[in-house]
């Protein structure tokens, strides 16, 4: 049986991952300080998707990483964004804007 993958307005394949088994993590973030995954996401994981209730700033990285309020990628409040994850990237840290709010790191293989 052949599977075809959607194609982009190119023309071209879109590869698709799958979600993570081990489920969504949610974070409880707030405006006083960066909140990141306390557990490293497993190495099997490939890119993560990321939405938040609430307009906040993110970064990807080690175990040490830290968003800042000013300098980091901003996600808009109910907005789904891919990002891929390099080699040593297995934390996800966020600050948020204005009010607390919570942010979702869903795992993809």
């Amino acid at each position: 049986m052949s599977m075809l993958l959607p194609l982009d307005d190119n023309g071209n394949p879109i590869n698709v991952l799958g979600f993570d088994y081990r489920g969504t993590l949610r974070l409880s973030i707030g405006t006083a300080a960066s909140v990141r995954n306390p557990t490293a996401l497993p190495r099997d994981i490939e890119m993560v998707t990321l939405i938040a209730t609430g307009p906040c700033r993110f970064e990807v990285g080690d175990a040490g990483v830290v968003a800042d309020k000013e300098k980091s990628p901003f996600l808009y409040p109910g907005v789904y964004i891919d990002v891929p994850l390099r080699r040593g990237e297995r934390h996800v840290a966020f600050i948020a804007e204005d009010a607390a709010c919570s942010a979702y790191v869903i795992g993809r293989i």
